[in-house]
C-alpha cells in the first residue's frame, strides 16, 4: 500500500555514507523505454517499465510527443545518463550502477490512477533493487511534476534520491526531497547535449553530489554552466 503523505510532508531520507559507496539506479519520465517493449501511448500512458541493470543504451529509445526529444534519440544520454553512471562506477566515483532502472512517460489523462498504483509500483521495484540512491529525469512539463511525485515515493521507502530538473518551477510545486537545475538547459537536455560525454558527466556528478549534502527539503539548488549553455541553439 502506497504511504500517503501530505505534499507539506517532504520525505527525506539522509545519507551516511560517501558516494563512493552507493549503488545508483535511475528513473526517468521522459518517456524512455527499451526498443523491444511496447511504445507508451503518447495520448497518455499509465505503465512504467523496469530494466535490467546491463541493458546496453542502444537498446533503449523515447516514445513522447509533448516535448523535443530529437536530441535524446541520437544519445539517449541526454535524458537517461547510463553510460555516465557506468563510467564513474568503473572510475569508483560511485559505488556500483543498481541490477535495475526505470522509465515511464509522465504525460497521463489518469493523474489519480498512477498516483494510487503506478507511483507505489514503481517504488516498491526500486525498494527490491540493490539501489542505495536514486536518480531522477523528467521529458515535458507535466513529466517534471510527476517525477517529483515519483520521488517522494521512492525517498519515501528508505532511499536518498536527488531529481535532475530542467523545470524548476514545475519540480517545486510538488515539493522533491533534493533536485538539481542545471540553469537554462532546455527541456529533451537534462544532461546537456548529444554525445558530449564531458558535458552530460559534469552534471551528473554535481547532481550526485547533492546527495552528500544537507538540503532544506523542497527547495531545488540551481547551478550556471555558462560555458555549456551558450551552446544550446547554436547548432553545436
Amino acid at each position: 500500500m502506497a504511504l500517503q503523505l501530505s505534499r507539506k510532508t517532504v520525505p527525506y531520507t539522509p545519507l551516511d555514507r560517501p558516494l563512493k559507496e552507493l549503488t545508483i539506479a535511475l528513473v526517468s519520465t521522459a518517456g524512455v523505454h527499451r526498443k523491444v517493449d511496447e511504445p507508451y501511448d503518447v495520448e497518455g500512458d499509465e505503465r512504467f517499465y523496469v530494466f535490467p541493470g546491463d541493458v546496453a543504451s542502444g537498446d533503449l529509445m523515447v516514445t513522447h510527443s509533448h516535448y523535443d526529444h530529437a536530441d535524446a534519440d541520437r544519445d539517449i544520454n541526454c535524458v537517461f545518463p547510463l553510460d555516465r553512471l557506468r563510467e564513474l562506477a568503473a572510475e569508483g566515483v560511485i559505488g556500483g550502477v543498481s541490477n535495475k532502472h526505470a522509465g515511464m512517460m509522465g504525460f497521463t489523462k489518469k493523474l489519480t490512477y498512477v498516483y494510487e498504483h503506478t507511483v507505489p509500483a514503481l517504488g516498491e521495484e526500486l525498494e527490491r533493487s540493490q539501489a542505495d540512491a536514486v536518480v531522477l529525469t523528467g521529458g515535458c512539463p507535466f513529466c517534471h511534476r510527476v517525477a517529483a511525485v515519483v520521488q517522494r515515493e521512492i525517498e519515501s521507502r528508505g532511499l536518498a534520491t536527488v531529481f535532475i530538473t530542467v523545470r524548476p518551477e514545475e519540480t517545486q510545486i510538488m515539493r522533491p526531497p533534493r533536485a538539481f537545475c542545471p540553469a537554462g538547459f532546455p527541456l529533451g537536455h537534462s544532461l546537456g547535449l548529444p554525445n558530449r560525454p564531458d558535458i552530460q558527466r559534469q552534471v551528473l556528478v554535481d547532481a550526485l553530489r547533492q546527495l552528500e549534502q544537507l538540503h532544506m527539503p523542497g527547495s531545488v539548488v540551481v547551478k550556471e554552466y555558462p560555458e555549456y549553455r551558450a551552446l544550446f541553439g547554436s547548432g553545436t
